[in-house]
């Protein structure tokens, strides 16, 4: 029995074993979607562009295009005047004007193709039409005013890779192509399922003695951030091991994994640990994460089941250092970066040597630079340092902690106003 873990491992070790049990169990078929319903999900395959972007030539500005060579000594006091071939728009035939000779120009929109002999485009605003012909007040050097065939991608390079999460972007590349479907992987099917007697749903009436249940929300929800992930959440299931365990073998028959709220540590009302050591093995029994120390994964039936505390600080913290993570690796891809600053240190920010803390942070700032101080409420069953922190700084294992002066990167929860002062 895994009551008490002992000593934990670290959450790098912990991610390892995470992504090696996720991709011995979690089998990812390829499927192709249409381009439009693709945004956050992920490419199984890399792609290369079959053709050149832009595809031809064409004008980045409205003016006349011309032969480079034929505008040099241009100055407003001396322009040099060129006949008028025809007129070339968006969509027009690359050949509607035949072959730029000397001293001609074509008169283009902005995105027109440029006609075969043209180098440059002269831009309105240094030109001046007189009928026929045009005056250029300014010389152009060649492929001025100019998107060249294949500028943004060339025929053959690759575009996206494998395991990217693709954005709108993304997207708009793919249909710039002409690609109406891409092949991506599958959706993971994952559901939350919240332990404790204590609990009840937000809407039900509260009882002395209860509490809404609110941790598994907030994982759900970090959940479907993904873009990929389908997720139901499941109703509170009380400290009853019968009842958590026909909840979860249920929900594993058509999931691909579980992740508990609550129940993971080895209080006595702790059950979930219990029946994965009836029901299954574990992978691993708590981390070296602070919060999150119960953080933990098993398999029931050979399917994952991740256990998060039910505090939500702590379940934010195992889900952001290890679930996260690793389910991203599974796809062979990595979380998007999270808007992050750096900012100088106001007030020190402590770590037990050992582990790696995820502190809550308010930031300030004097106008010039930004400063960063724990927010004082250290509690991981506290809302409050998630809602009214600006943000959080991770602190690796081996430091034990940012003295003031020094230097952090804060990972930003929200884009709240700063307080600005003159004292820190």
């Amino acid at each position: 029995m895994q009551k008490f873990w002992g000593k934990t491992i670290s959450v790098s070790e912990a991610v390892e074993l995470a992504v090696k049990t996720l991709k011995e169990s979690i089998e990812l078929e390829a499927v192709d979607i249409p381009i439009d319903r693709s945004i956050k999900m992920i490419s199984s395959e890399s792609i290369k562009c079959p053709i050149d972007l832009p595809p031809y030539n064409n004008s980045a500005v409205d003016g006349y295009a011309v032969r480079s060579v034929d505008t040099i000594g241009a100055t407003q006091l001396n322009p040099v005047r060129l006949k008028v071939k025809c007129s070339v728009d968006t969509g027009d035939p690359l050949d509607k004007c035949g072959v730029l000779r000397d001293n001609e120009a074509v008169e283009v929109g902005t995105g027109a193709p440029l006609p075969d002999g043209a180098d440059a485009v002269v831009m309105y605003e240094d030109s001046l039409r007189a009928g026929d012909y045009v005056e250029v007040f300014k010389q152009v050097a060649p492929f001025d005013n100019v998107n060249r065939a294949g500028d943004d991608f060339k025929a053959g390079e690759e575009v996206i890779g494998k395991g990217t999460q693709l954005t709108a972007f993304h997207i708009g590349l793919l249909a710039s192509l002409g690609l109406r479907n891409v092949r991506v992987y599958r959706s993971l099917k994952a559901f939350v399922l919240p332990t404790g007697s204590e609990l009840v749903e937000p809407g039900e009436q509260l009882q002395p003695g209860k509490k809404y249940s609110s941790t598994d929300y907030i994982v759900a929800s970090l959940l479907r951030e993904a873009g990929f992930i389908e997720v139901s959440k499941l109703s509170p299931a009380p400290d009853q091991v019968g009842e958590v365990r026909e909840a979860l073998l249920k929900g594993l028959e058509k999931a691909d994994l579980a992740i508990t709220i609550g129940g993971s540590s080895i209080g006595n009302r702790d059950v979930v640990y219990r029946i994965i050591d009836s029901e299954g093995l574990w992978i691993f029994r708590g981390v070296a994460l602070r919060p999150g120390r119960t953080t933990s994964l098993g398999l029931i039936n050979g399917k994952p089941v991740f256990a998060l505390s039910g505090n939500p600080m702590a379940a934010w913290a195992g889900f952001t250092a290890i679930v996260k993570p690793s389910i991203y690796r599974l796809y062979y891809s990595s979380p998007p970066v999270e808007p992050s600053i750096v900012a100088t240190v106001g007030e020190r920010i402590v770590n037990v040597v050992g582990y790696r803390s995820y502190v809550r942070v308010v930031l300030s700032s004097d106008g010039l630079k930004h400063f960063v101080k724990p927010y004082m409420i250290h509690g991981s069953s506290y809302l409050s340092s998630a809602i009214r922190a600006h943000g959080y700084v991770v602190i690796p294992e081996e430091v034990e902690g940012y003295d003031v002066g020094e230097e952090v990167v804060v990972q930003l929860f929200t884009t709240r106003p700063l307080h600005v002062n003159q004292s820190h």
